[in-house]
């Protein structure tokens, strides 16, 4: 399959599943089941009475990386953090607890949208001491797919993975998770052709990488795995990229990775996020229903080509 197909394939993923999953955000199994029978179709509302194609802080964060590593590859840290903060001023619909605590305490820092790693690493660990250490939600996992993309070098992925999360979720589960999902992503990019010896090799790489550090939390992710069957989609970083990897696993074609990730409920937007990058690259654009494409705006999939388009282009520099 060629690369740049993987790549629109993985944008494009990451805005479908959110968009898809808008609808189901914060509902249970049972609701979607009496409500939809299965939701296989955008048609927005949910709690943030979206419009159809509409998406949310998942995709929108994943642009702002994009955009951050599209403007500078090798030190992209400040420039995602000023995407953030610009993002943050329009008012966004939707913003986790944990993000917006951070962007307040940087803000407060100085007025100004000029930050660099230190600060925003002295942002997030603030925040998560006033968060009583509860910051290993997933909204660092939601937008990390663009690094897997870019970066070729595994431990250049791991590390950038892990200081991207850290911007914003101190908690190293929020960092790891990113990693593997990131190496997840290259591999695939990569023609690796199955998705879980994709991930296993990931969980590999980052306990070489890691070097003795964080098998704890190394050990808490993979032996998640291990109950296929019990899937809680839950804001933790950990139980929704289970449930967004094993939808993808456990799926034949794009479209049924997606339905199955956002109709386990619960953080079902950003669930789906996960789980549409994911398998965006792994099936490629081509295998994206023309009917989640279509109810994109045209200025919307100009956006998803445009930065699709840049990354690909700097992913071979």
């Amino acid at each position: 399959m060629d690369t740049n197909d993987k790549i629109y394939g993985g944008i494009y993923g990451v805005a479908i599943g959110d968009a898809l999953g808008s609808t189901v955000e914060f509902v249970n199994q049972d609701f979607i089941k009496k409500t939809y029978g299965k939701l296989t179709e955008i048609i927005g509302g949910g709690w943030l009475n979206l419009k159809p194609g509409e998406w949310t802080d998942d995709t929108e964060m994943t642009l702002a990386v994009s955009r951050g590593i599209i403007e500078n590859k090798e030190n992209p840290f400040s420039y995602i953090g000023k995407e953030f903060l610009q993002w943050y001023k329009k008012k966004p619909k939707d913003i986790g607890v944990t993000i917006r605590t951070v962007f307040e305490m940087i803000r407060n820092n100085r007025n100004s949208l000029d930050y660099d790693l230190s600060d925003w690493l002295e942002a997030s660990k603030l925040a998560d001491s006033i968060l009583g250490g509860k910051s290993a939600g997933n909204g660092a996992l939601m937008r990390t797919l663009p690094i897997g993309i870019v970066y070729k070098n595994p431990y250049n992925i791991y590390d950038m993975a892990v200081n991207i999360a850290k911007m914003t979720h101190w908690d190293i589960r929020g960092g790891l998770t990113c990693a593997i999902y990131s190496l997840s992503v290259r591999n695939l990019l990569d023609n690796e052709t199955d998705v879980l010896s994709s991930i296993n090799k990931s969980f590999d790489l980052c306990e070489e990488i890691s070097d003795g550090n964080n098998i704890k939390e190394l050990e808490e992710i993979r032996e998640s795995f291990k109950e296929a069957d019990n899937k809680n989609p839950t804001g933790y970083t950990v139980d929704s990229f289970k449930c967004a990897a094993l939808s993808v696993i456990e799926a034949n074609n794009f479209e049924d990775a997606v339905i199955n990730a956002v109709n386990l409920g619960g953080d079902a937007d950003t669930i789906g996020a996960i789980a549409g990058g994911l398998a965006g690259v792994f099936w490629g654009f081509k295998a994206i229903p023309e009917r989640w494409i279509s109810k994109f705006s045209e200025q919307q999939r100009s956006i998803l080509n445009d930065i699709a388009e840049k990354l690909s282009e700097i992913m071979t520099q």
